[in-house]
């Protein structure tokens, strides 16, 4: 499935049905997103891994041994925040799904949430140290809180 218009493309690729039935609402999101973080475009590939798929890229890229939810890679390394969202997202539909049930949480938010966690590293927003940290879940809760979708970190 692709979402596409003059800003925005997105490839998504192995879509697990429970996911598909959000794609026409996450058009419009995608959008709101593109305009509230001031982006000129957003070209991203999404695909989604097994656990053993995603465990594999996870120690490949980032030497860690274990599955994970959402990897992001930025078709360039960005040194500071940049006004294009270019590269793949990697995400684990059974372990969003998982944590999704075991969170309490709406699979449709949980599922945006992780998208656009991984949108903003493509830009150029970290979390490694603590006070990126704060700065990016800030701008992406009050972006959240925007489409309608709670702080998923309370």
């Amino acid at each position: 499935m692709i979402i596409s218009n003059k800003y925005v493309t997105i490839e998504f690729h192995n879509t697990p049905k429970s996911i598909s039935k959000f794609m026409k609402q996450l058009e419009s999101k995608l959008e709101k997103f593109r305009t509230y973080f001031d982006l000129k475009e957003i070209f991203a590939e999404v695909s989604f891994l097994s656990p053993l798929e995603i465990k594999d890229v996870n120690k490949q890229f980032r030497d860690k041994d274990y599955p994970t939810n959402v990897l992001a890679f930025p078709s360039e390394q960005p040194k500071k925040v940049i006004n294009k969202c270019h590269g793949e997202v990697l995400i684990c539909a059974e372990i969003l799904i998982q944590e999704s049930l075991e969170q309490g949480k709406k699979l449709e938010h949980h599922f945006s949430h992780l998208l656009f966690h991984a949108l903003l590293h493509l830009v150029g927003y970290m979390h490694d140290k603590e006070e990126d940290a704060i700065f990016m879940e800030n701008k992406e809760t009050n972006f959240l809180k925007s489409i309608g979708i709670d702080n998923p970190y309370k």
